[in-house]
Formats: C-alpha cells, sequence, structure tokens
C-alpha cells in the first residue's frame, strides 16, 4: 500500500470518529454540501470552545481537501452549529487533506 493511500485511510478514519457536519458554501454557486471537519484547539485559547453557542472569532478545520469538489477557496462559506464562518487562509497538504482558517462573519 502506497504511502498516500495510508494518510488517506488515516484521514477516513479520525473524520469518522472525531469529526463535526458542517455544511461548506462555496462561492462558484454550485450549492451548500454536507461535509465533515475535526475542529482543531487553536494554540492560543480564545473564551469559547469553537464551535460552540456562544461563538468564537477564529477556528482551524481539518478537511480532506481531495475530496471535495470544488476545493475550498478563500471567501467561501463554512457553517458550524449554525454559525457561518469565511475562509479566510487554506493549508492543503501533499497528501490530500488542509486546515481551513475560519474567522466568524
Amino acid at each position: 500500500m502506497a504511502f498516500a493511500d495510508l494518510v488517506n485511510a488515516m484521514d477516513t478514519a479520525c473524520l469518522a470518529a472525531f469529526g463535526t457536519p458542517v455544511t461548506f458554501a462555496p462561492q462558484d454557486g454550485s450549492g451548500p454540501q454536507q461535509i465533515t471537519g475535526i475542529i482543531q484547539t487553536l494554540a492560543m485559547a480564545e473564551d469559547y470552545v469553537p464551535g460552540s453557542v456562544q461563538g468564537t472569532s477564529v477556528v482551524r478545520l481539518f478537511v480532506r481537501f481531495a475530496n471535495l469538489n470544488p476545493p475550498p477557496q478563500h471567501g467561501d462559506t463554512i457553517t458550524i452549529n449554525g454559525k457561518k464562518y469565511d475562509v479566510t487562509e487554506v493549508e492543503a497538504d501533499t497528501q490530500g487533506g488542509a486546515v481551513l482558517k475560519l474567522r466568524i462573519t
């Protein structure tokens, strides 16, 4: 099994175990999609848990970039627990994963 296949299998297992359903709305007009992402703990703590009812200003969300069409880009919208966030940065890795930096709208 190739390394890329192992990484894909690991990402898929982690998303299944720890993932949160979110809504991805690309700006290209293709319509919203339900995807799964893992909310990552920020290096610098904020007052509230990301995606909580109280909200937070910045969220980092791991997604399987290779499985999304169209791929997320700056300006797209992600909704987590009814709160809308704008994609401000996409940090894609070489194995098909990405961390989306989100800021509340």
